[in-house]
């Protein structure tokens, strides 16, 4: 648990580059992203709670995203004990929830992992898992911002919002510093070694089958591929690492154009700042 503390305790901030110009129609967004935090009965998950609120990310997380977007409404940015291991955005609530049994998750599957996180020092252990709470949190941006500021899509949201997490990655950090794509990689291939489809039955089966995400192993894959076709350094890592198949890495810089166009068509307007890779 203290290195779990400690990973929590040394999240790094997301660098960004700011550029001036805005149209008029955005001076009319006057929603904020607030931070809060919850409140647990369980000593271990109000131990993590605690931890997160010294490190200030939820003042970071919703700092960041109010100086990068316009909001039509106020959303909420916190962590909070839940009940299970989750990260959503609740449309009722407005309000991104990054779940304290999430990152007491996260932090086990990393002290686990001897082949890889436990060969790393301890700061870099801490960016690992800082990143993969921001690449975690930047999917769920994406949810809050195609409701709040009701932005017409089509296809599975679950896809538009890792794609999203994807391109805002790439355009608003830098990941020569702040690792995310890896990080977030690595997660979900821990997840998906930890359930057995063999063993499932009918129901379990039929019930993972129909979520609406897509499988942990596709989005790693998809993840990969779109950071791929970017042609950045950070993407052709992230490639490297997943281990992606030439037959659909051939296939990536042409994916990557359309979640590009994509986010420049649909999601243009509710950026404060032009992205890092100025266009």
């Amino acid at each position: 648990m203290n290195k779990i503390l400690f990973g929590v305790l040394l999240f790094a901030g997301c660098c960004l580059k700011s550029y001036a110009a805005l149209p008029f129609e955005q001076l009319l967004y006057k929603g904020r992203a607030i931070p809060f935090y919850g409140v647990s009965q369980d000593a271990t998950q109000q131990q993590l709670l605690d931890a997160v609120k010294r490190s200030n990310l939820s003042e970071r997380m919703a700092g960041m995203t109010n100086a990068t977007l316009h909001l039509k409404s106020d959303i909420g940015v916190g962590f909070e004990s839940c009940g299970s291991v989750n990260a959503f955005y609740s449309r009722q609530r407005h309000a991104v929830v990054i779940c304290s049994e999430l990152i007491e998750t996260i932090g086990k599957l990393a002290v686990a992992d001897q082949d890889v996180m436990g060969k790393l020092p301890r700061e870099q252990f801490a960016k690992v898992l800082d990143g993969l709470i921001w690449g975690i949190y930047f999917h769920e941006l994406g949810h809050a911002l195609v409701d709040t500021n009701r932005i017409s899509i089509t296809g599975r949201e679950e896809d538009v919002a890792d794609q999203f997490a994807v391109w805002f990655a790439l355009n608003y950090v830098d990941l020569s510093r702040q690792p995310i794509l890896m990080p977030t990689i690595w997660f979900w291939r821990e997840m998906s070694k930890a359930r057995n489809l063999p063993t499932m039955s009918q129901d379990q089966l039929r019930h993972f089958l129909s979520d609406e995400h897509s499988l942990d192993e596709q989005r790693i894959y998809n993840l990969a591929c779109w950071a791929y076709g970017s042609n950045t350094p950070a993407g052709n890592g992230a490639a490297r690492y997943a281990r992606l198949p030439e037959q659909r890495a051939q296939r990536c810089a042409g994916e990557y154009a359309s979640v590009d166009r994509g986010m420049m068509t649909h999601f243009r307007k509710f950026f404060r700042l032009r992205p890092l890779t100025a266009r």
